[in-house]
């Protein structure tokens, strides 16, 4: 079993909890617009301008060798395995392969994900997946295919169903200034996120420029070129909106 992977990161500490080796597939099919991996976009290997290439197939014991180098960090810090991408879930087969094969070697794995997939591919996911670390990104339809390419009905579907099947969930609320981060985006989110029942934890994204390097780097162009990145004041309005009641207590 054969994925295309584009990178692989060890001793993160941002892809859940402890310390973790996060691998990256390559492939997605969303085009946000505040995409800051846009290396990660096409399902095919990428030359860049340096004359690298980005992406390379990779079998789940290549994988595995490289996710085993740190289990002891895993077990002393409660980390392990983070699938990400791209999209993970573009590679059904191969990411399923791979969560089975750490979860069946005792190593956490946890699953960054836009959602945007059939169900049967998050099902078959369900015994190996320790934690689905799940983007939501705006609630209004028409917003939402603007932003990123694809509609939100089945994204917000899957992650209604992975609540209902008592999934373990973190939602990631990527945020940028000016596109999806209106009083009423996130008054929305607010309340999508207050119905479900597994929510462990939700946490603000915020945008950064680092992606636009990347984007000269493989000729490609940004959809979104703000320079800055979101300010502290972009933050604290977040966190205010969307976390009202640790607002209050700080008052």
């Amino acid at each position: 079993m054969d994925g295309l992977v584009f990178d692989i990161k060890r001793g993160v500490t941002k892809d859940g909890p402890g310390l973790r080796t996060s691998v990256f597939l390559k492939g997605c099919p969303l085009r946000c617009a505040w995409c800051h991996n846009p290396e990660s976009q096409s399902p095919l290997p990428q030359r860049a301008t340096t004359g690298e290439v980005c992406g390379k197939q990779m079998s789940v014991d290549d994988v595995m060798a490289e996710v085993r180098r740190d289990a002891v960090f895993y077990k002393a810090s409660g980390g392990g395995l983070t699938i990400t991408g791209g999209e993970p879930l573009a590679q059904p087969e191969f990411a399923a392969a791979l969560a089975a094969a750490a979860a069946g070697e005792g190593i956490h794995v946890a699953i960054d994900t836009s959602g945007f997939a059939q169900w049967k591919t998050l099902e078959q996911l369900l015994p190996s997946v320790s934690l689905w670390l799940f983007d939501l990104k705006c609630m209004d339809a028409a917003k939402h295919r603007e932003l990123t390419g694809v509609d939100n009905a089945q994204i917000l579907d899957n992650l209604m169903r992975l609540d209902a099947a008592g999934a373990r969930l973190w939602i990631r609320c990527p945020l940028a200034p000016g596109l999806n981060d209106t009083d009423a985006d996130l008054a929305a989110l607010r309340g999508f996120i207050a119905g479900l029942r597994n929510i462990e934890k939700t946490e603000i994204c915020p945008y950064h420029s680092l992606g636009l390097e990347k984007y000269a780097k493989f000729g490609m162009e940004p959809r979104y070129s703000r320079r800055e990145g979101a300010s502290d004041e972009d933050k604290a309005r977040w966190e205010a909106l969307l976390f009202p009641e640790k607002a209050s207590r700080n008052i």
